[in-house]
């Protein structure tokens, strides 16, 4: 692999672009405006999506009204269901009623309360989250980037993707995927879904008895992009728990044991701070992580407050981001008319989307063979 350089000139100064640098370095360069042209957003903005939005959310406003009430008026008779059942029960014990009758009468109560929550108070909700992610949040995201399509209840084709990130090992036993985004966002094919994959392991105690107990093995916002560049090997940048905890002991941890990997070690202090990166080609790395690169993904970890982490492999870059947050998940008790409603929908779409400017994933430094 050559490392391509190009000389622009401008004023009598000569300018060294590198092109594994990935535009970056152009700060430096006197054309502010080529940059700009380059890195142009790839998404609608909030302000311009607004306006057709408000229009259309009125008609779900009238629906979301008319399950909320259908809600609290269920909530209202389990509450009656339950003080009639009660004092029923109390009432029945108190005159030495036989108390098959007194339990009989306590079944009932008890099955009328079942059938009410799940009538007037189960499904309203889930009739409401499915009404709110195909006429809210599937506009929502098509008003921000024209050229995805949003799956509310995930791709199974996500899990394909999960696997050949190879940033997990651990074999899933249970998983559960929803909301996964797909499509174009400016020349960048990205997939994106919300994910969380376990693993199960089983005791058994004195008695004889098993249970089963289920581990988390990553949960989260899990993202596969197209980074327009066969690789010849792998990479992995993980967040650097062993240097932040051992200090300079915790770099003797990160060095691969039995392992085909290298440790790489690379000149952005920020970087080396926050990440630990190992591959199976150094040379290959350094050009992936450039200085802008590394510098994106900085930023990006503390855009998301989390461990964020990262392999490059089959000629995409795969991002897990852990988090407890569950995106665009609705309440039916919220005014969809609220001042700031749909601006912190629309916001929550822009941090997932956006992670392809966010690492200058448009701009197409490579070509692919």
């Amino acid at each position: 692999m050559r490392h391509r350089t190009t000389r622009l000139a401008h004023g009598g100064k000569s300018y060294r672009f590198d092109a594994f640098d990935r535009v970056r370095q152009l700060n430096s360069f006197p054309f502010s405006p080529l940059l700009v042209q380059l890195e142009k957003s790839s998404m609608r903005s909030i302000e311009e999506a607004l306006p057709t939005l408000k229009r259309n959310v009125s008609g779900l406003e009238s629906k979301r009204l008319a399950l909320w009430k259908t809600r609290k008026s269920g909530m209202l008779w389990v509450a009656i269901a339950l003080a009639v059942g009660a004092a029923g029960v109390v009432t029945g014990l108190a005159l030495g009623a036989p108390l098959f009758i007194v339990g009989l009468l306590g079944v009932t109560a008890l099955i009328a309360i079942g059938l009410i929550a799940h009538f007037a108070i189960s499904l309203p909700a889930k009739s409401y989250r499915t009404i709110f992610k195909s006429q809210f949040i599937e506009p929502l995201i098509s008003s921000v980037a024209e050229q995805v399509r949003y799956e509310p209840e995930g791709q199974l084709d996500m899990l394909d993707q999960y696997r050949a990130s190879e940033l997990f090992t651990s074999t899933i036993d249970r998983y559960h995927i929803e909301d996964t985004i797909y499509g174009k966002v400016g020349e960048t094919d990205l997939m994106l879904s919300e994910m969380h994959t376990e693993y199960k392991t089983t005791s058994t105690d004195s008695k004889g008895q098993t249970t089963t107990h289920w581990h988390t093995i990553f949960k989260g916002i899990f993202i596969s992009a197209d980074f327009h560049k066969e690789f010849r090997g792998s990479t992995f940048v993980r967040a650097d728990v062993a240097e932040k905890t051992f200090g300079v002991m915790g770099r003797l941890l990160q060095k691969p044991v039995f392992s085909s990997l290298q440790l790489v070690q690379l000149e952005d202090p920020d970087f080396e701070r926050e990440f630990v990166v190992k591959a199976s080609n150094q040379v290959e790395a350094r050009f992936i992580l450039s200085t802008s690169m590394m510098q994106r993904m900085v930023e990006l970890k503390k855009k998301f407050a989390c461990h964020v982490e990262f392999s490059f492999l089959h000629s995409r870059m795969f991002i897990a981001i852990p988090t407890k947050k569950n995106f665009f998940e609705p309440k039916l008790s919220e005014n969809l008319l609220a001042p700031g409603m749909l601006e912190r929908y629309l916001e929550e779409i822009r941090l997932l989307l956006g992670v392809t400017e966010d690492l200058g994933l448009n701009v197409r430094v490579w070509g692919k063979q």
